[in-house]
């Protein structure tokens, strides 16, 4: 029986209750179950060790410590395959995962300007978390009204909006209006889908991953002033602070709400 076809009362069991009725359920993980302090260790010594190579110029920690960031965060996920192995919000997480590292990789080149292609790479990672998103929602049988859909995507189209007129001299002088236009119009709507995932998942969860969608949206924002409009002071620890912090908050997240509504589904039926 999946999901979505629970009654009501069900249901309830799952979502209403929140996480202390998740936490009694014998069959599912807890949040501190599934995200292990190692992780957060690992990735915060990463990415220090990351923005050091990249403030310091010491090219090996640079090139060896920014694609570590997203092999990690997948070494992570595959370990937790037995939660999630059925699962296509999770499938489509990792697909993206795998277009996050390409762009890093891309990014992080500086020999060569691949800025278009790493924009490009990213991009695909957005219309794949959009899917991981909107197949949970699908999962859990959520439908939202249009009204609900305007309304949280108010700040993050507002915000998207204001940004590229602050940058739409500059883009326009470098020819990269169009890509970068289409670029904020898909992370936007990442943002828009993970606030949309509320009645899908628990608050806390629910939260976590719309503030992964944030500081995904402000690291970038911050790469596009340091390369369009003025350079940052140490644009390197901005960027990549908020970056890891982003990708950690989402992968986590979308893994663990897979965790808990098919731990709940094993608990009730």
């Amino acid at each position: 029986m999946e999901f979505r076809e629970l009654d009501q009362e069900k249901r309830d069991v799952v979502y209403v209750d929140g996480w202390a009725q998740i936490a009694g359920l014998h069959n599912c993980s807890s949040l501190a179950g599934m995200i292990s302090r190692p992780l957060f260790i690992w990735l915060l010594l990463v990415t220090a060790l990351e923005i050091t190579g990249d403030l310091l110029r010491i090219p090996v920690l640079h090139y060896v410590c920014k694609p570590l960031i997203m092999l990690s965060l997948m070494t992570w996920v595959v370990f937790k395959r037995a939660h999630w192995q059925e699962s296509g919000p999770v499938r489509w997480l990792f697909v993206g995962m795998v277009f996050a590292l390409l762009g890093d990789v891309f990014l992080m080149i500086r020999e060569i300007d691949l800025f278009v292609v790493g924009l490009g790479s990213f991009l695909f990672m957005q219309l794949a978390y959009i899917a991981s998103f909107w197949g949970q929602l699908s999962d859990a049988g959520v439908r939202l009204s249009a009204r609900q859909f305007a309304l949280r995507a108010i700040p993050f189209g507002l915000y998207s909006a204001g940004f590229l007129l602050y940058l739409y001299k500059p883009l326009r002088a470098t020819g990269l209006l169009g890509p970068v236009v289409g670029y904020v119009v898909c992370i936007a709507l990442m943002g828009i889908m993970a606030a949309m995932r509320r009645e899908a998942v628990t608050e806390a969860n629910y939260r976590q991953v719309v503030a992964g969608a944030v500081l995904f949206m402000l690291s970038d924002s911050a790469i596009a002033l340091n390369k369009f409009a003025f350079p940052l002071p140490v644009a390197s620890l901005i960027v990549m602070s908020t970056y890891a912090a982003a990708q950690y908050l989402i992968v986590t997240g979308v893994v663990q709400a897979t965790a808990d509504v098919e731990g709940a589904e094993e608990a009730v039926l």
